[in-house]
């Protein structure tokens, strides 16, 4: 697969570029992580001679397969089954025609947003369903250094409304079909007929920095500083508060700012893991998404008693609340194996639970010290 560095090139160099390669190759695959430019760039580069666009709308760092209009005429018109449905007329089953076109919209959605199989396996699918049609997808990959995408996505939502925007405005000039929804904090407000575009509502998650209340930056912090803080605002502002810890052989090193939710429960750890880390659908046993990171990765975050609570509750076979809620939520569990990430959970009054147990310990020794730190003043 082709590499592009798009820190090397300013955007009109890249959509230049880009523009080539799709008079070249029909379809155009662009992958790569978070803050890479796949979107931005895709955007910019729609014009009269792109039939469609599409996006996995699971989360960030989905592939944008944009598709020529030439070719997108081509396999409106070409079968690829006929597809049963459970309805019967008079003993007969009834089927409908399901075009090549269909088809790629179909991959796009099951293999990313249901299955979650892949960047390689869209791409595999893809060429599969169009090298009978003479064509293979040309792949590019989209990459940017560590510093250059946390940078871009720390900053993504401030031109969200212009850049979703500009596609609806595109969409309609050129007759472009596109399935996106929304981009790092804006959103399509009627999205039958592709018009109209906001900002998402306070209570939705953005997967960016609006999330949060406030960023307390790490560079001369320890972790027990970090623990330290994250106890005190939880204690003095009941509000939700994490970091990153990458794990290697090297020792251990915070990797990202403290961040600081804007409530008790604002289910912070992902967008933590999208903006400083970024994660790509890799599919393997229970993970579906990996870093590029060569460590493991911790998330520590603060306690969130109503997100537990609401998840206690919601089962109809626990008993009333009489016991303690546990401290590590399922969504914490699902979380640690979904993104095979470390996940550290620290309640207000200082107990600690993890995922990994021997992880908890050594937590439980820092916390012991910082509490009877407090207990001497």
């Amino acid at each position: 697969m082709e590499i592009l560095d798009t820190s090397l090139h300013n955007k009109e160099e890249l959509v230049r570029f880009l523009s080539k390669e799709l008079d070249k190759n029909p379809i155009l695959i662009l992958t790569g992580p978070q803050g890479g430019g796949k979107t931005t760039l895709a955007i910019k580069l729609l014009s009269g001679n792109v039939g469609a666009y599409f996006e996995g709308r699971g989360r960030a760092a989905q592939p944008v397969v944009l598709i020529r209009k030439d070719l997108v005429e081509k396999m409106k018109g070409e079968l690829y089954e006929k597809r049963k449905l459970p309805i019967y007329e008079d003993d007969e089953q009834v089927c409908v025609d399901v075009s090549v076109y269909d088809q790629i919209k179909l991959l796009v959605e099951n293999i990313f947003d249901v299955m979650e199989l892949g960047e390689p396996e869209l791409i595999k699918q893809i060429t599969i369903l169009t090298e009978k049609l003479g064509v293979i997808p040309k792949a590019i990959e989209l990459v940017a250094s560590d510093e250059e995408l946390i940078k871009r996505r720390l900053v993504r939502h401030l031109d969200a409304k212009e850049r979703l925007s500009m596609l609806v405005e595109k969409e309609k000039k050129y007759g472009i079909e596109s399935n996106l929804w929304g981009i790092q904090g804006a959103k399509i407000t009627d999205i039958i007929n592709r018009e109209g575009v906001t900002d998402y509502d306070e209570d939705q998650i953005s997967r960016t920095i609006k999330d949060f209340d406030r960023v307390i930056p790490t560079k001369d912090m320890t972790l027990e500083d970090c623990l330290r803080t994250m106890i005190e605002i939880s204690n003095n502002e009941n509000k939700e508060s994490g970091f990153l810890v990458e794990h290697s052989n090297e020792g251990e090193r915070i990797i990202s700012d403290l961040i600081v939710g804007k409530g008790a429960n604002s289910i912070i750890g992902v967008t933590l893991l999208e903006i400083y880390v970024g994660f790509r659908q890799n599919r393997s046993l229970y993970r579906a998404y990996k870093h590029a990171k060569e460590g493991k990765l911790e998330v520590i975050h603060s306690y969130t008693p109503l997100l537990q609570e609401f998840e206690y509750n919601a089962n109809p076979w626990n008993p009333p609340i009489s016991i303690e809620i546990p401290v590590l939520s399922s969504a914490d569990i699902a979380a640690s194996e979904r993104f095979d990430i470390m996940v550290s959970v620290i309640r207000p009054d200082g107990i600690v639970e993890s995922s990994n147990k021997k992880r908890k310990k050594e937590l439980e020794e820092i916390i012991e010290r910082i509490i009877g730190e407090e207990e001497l003043d």
